[in-house]
Formats: C-alpha cells, structure tokens, sequence
C-alpha cells in the first residue's frame, strides 16, 4: 500500500517565483536560477545588478555576450574603442583603437566561435 503525499509545488508553484523544490514528507523550498538572489520572503527571487567595468567607459552604444567564452563586448562611442573582458571584468582589453569613428553597436557569434 503506497502514500501518497500531496505535491505543494503543484498549486501557484509553491508560492515561488522561479523554481519550487519539492522536500519530503510533501513540504518544497523555493530556489533561484544560477545567478539571481532568493530574497528574504523566501518566495521571490530578483536580479542582482553587478558592475563589471566602470573605469574609463564613456559612452558604452553595444554590448555583446559571449555566453560560451564568458566574455563581454562592449563599443565606445566616447574613446572610439572595442573592448572585452570575462564576465566577472577581468582580462580587460582594447580589440579596436584605430580608425574606428563612433562605433554604435556590436555582435558576436558564441556558436561559431
């Protein structure tokens, strides 16, 4: 004979904004994706904002993510520069400083490297 214990995740998700954890005995905790914080209610979870580089940005026009590389592009209208660094803001480097007039907008293409 089986018991069967009722999923508190299956109405409104548990009452959790983004992922709900089913425990035993039929109870859940709610969690957050890789990245964003639980806030104090314990239901909620919420970006948290991060600077990654400030120093000598002027006017950031693009920005591009490398999602496989974890790196960051960024085009500078205001020092005409490309610019990288890793997701964290480390390894900061200039790609493009010459010739380049205010440059708007940038892409890149993670899956074909």
């Amino acid at each position: 004979m089986k018991c069967l214990v009722p999923n508190s995740c299956a109405i409104d998700n548990g009452g959790c904004s983004d992922l709900c954890l089913l425990a035993a005995g039929g109870n859940h905790t709610c969690a957050c994706p890789t990245g964003i914080v639980l806030l104090d209610d314990g239901k909620t979870c919420e970006d948290e904002e991060q600077v990654v580089v400030q120093a000598e940005v002027k006017y950031p026009e693009g920005i591009a993510l490398d999602w496989i590389g974890r790196n960051l592009y960024w085009s500078d209208t205001g020092t005409d520069r490309i610019e990288v660094s890793r997701l964290n803001g480390t390894s900061r480097r200039v790609l493009v400083s010459e010739n380049l007039n205010d440059p708007r907008s940038i892409a890149v293409d993670p899956g074909e490297g």
